[in-house]
């Protein structure tokens, strides 16, 4: 499964619960710019959009797998990773990023596994 394919199965409920990461805060408006990034494959522009919608939830969702929610991780695991092969996140580091999330990592799927490590040797060799 590639990203693109993740994320453009992802059901209403799985967008609304990535939507509503940061306590239910803004969950509308994270919502609206979570499908436009779903709609970009997952690529965010963050001068017309800026960082905070969607980006904000985005980010809690890559930091914490809760279960029953692995493909909702994967996607904002999946999410940051292209934006930071493409240049666009500056603030993340791939590094860190596997090292703090290896155990989660580990949890997913083999599918979404094997994803979140596509993209990752794909910044890697880049």
């Amino acid at each position: 499964m590639t990203l693109s394919q993740l994320l453009q199965s992802l059901t209403g409920a799985e967008r609304d619960f990535i939507a509503s990461l940061n306590y239910g805060m803004d969950a509308e408006q994270h919502r609206s710019a979570l499908d436009a990034v779903i709609a970009t494959n997952g690529l965010i522009d963050f001068r017309s959009q800026g960082y905070w919608y969607p980006y904000e939830v985005i980010e809690l969702g890559k930091n914490w797998l809760q279960d029953g929610h692995e493909r909702e991780y994967a996607a904002c695991l999946g999410i940051v990773l292209r934006n930071i092969e493409c240049g666009a996140d500056i603030s993340n580091d791939l590094d860190w990023i596997v090292e703090t999330q290896a155990d989660s990592i580990s949890k997913l799927p083999d599918e979404l596994k094997l994803m979140v490590t596509d993209l990752s040797t794909a910044i890697i060799n880049k």
